[in-house]
């Protein structure tokens, strides 16, 4: 592993996403570490929020308040919105900008058939929403990430996407997003399986092909 400083550069808002259970907490937090490392000034985030769109979000998602995918896409924007905000007054201090979460997991999650191009549409065509530097999208066998969800809490303590069949839909959606964004938006995807070790240094790769787009 370098320790070598990376030179001074504009700092980059990246994007951690993919289906649950890939580790990508884990990650972020390791990039954030080795940056720090490097000299590079961090912020880690992630939606929702702790706003109160954010906290709407959680009870829906959780399964204890009703909620369809037309209003959960709608929160999720509103949410959205405010957290660029922060974001901006992040970049605008020279913080790279790590969030877990971002329009991707909108399209992928709320974007079910006829709803893909809407959610789609309301997100990158927002004119408060910003187009990341790079997406990093963890990716794996969705038997082996339920598994690792499994492993970490207990069955009430499960979302309403967090089942097997539902992270095959997701993952597949997630292809479609890519897809769908191929020459709008650099989207890297990295396979999570493995260890943390070498899932890591996938992840670093990932990192520096976005720093090195950014300053071409």
């Amino acid at each position: 592993m370098s320790t070598e400083a990376i030179q001074p550069q504009a700092p980059l808002f990246i994007v951690f996403d993919g289906m649950d259970g890939t580790g990508k907490t884990t990650q972020m937090r390791l990039l954030c570490e080795r940056l720090n490392t490097l000299g590079v000034e961090t912020v880690l985030t992630a939606e929702p929020t702790d706003s109160p769109d954010g906290r709407a979000l959680r009870l829906a998602l959780s399964g204890k308040e009703p909620a369809n995918n037309s209003r959960l896409a709608t929160l999720f924007l509103l949410d959205r919105i405010g957290h660029n905000t922060e974001i901006e007054g992040w970049m605008a201090e020279g913080k790279t900008v790590i969030s877990d979460r971002y329009y991707y997991a909108s399209m992928a999650y709320q974007g079910q058939g006829d709803q893909f191009g809407w959610v789609a549409d309301m997100n990158l065509n927002c004119p408060h929403v910003r187009r990341p530097d790079g997406a990093i999208l963890l990716d794996m066998n969705p038997e082996d990430s339920m598994a690792r969800i499994r492993a970490g809490r207990s069955a009430d303590e499960l979302e309403i996407y967090e089942t097997v069949a539902q992270q095959e839909k997701i993952r597949a959606r997630f292809a479609r997003v890519t897809e769908y964004l191929k020459n709008r938006d650099l989207i890297i995807t990295v396979n999570a399986a493995g260890t943390v070790e070498e899932v890591a240094e996938r992840v670093w790769e990932a990192y520096e092909a976005i720093r090195r787009a950014k300053n071409s």
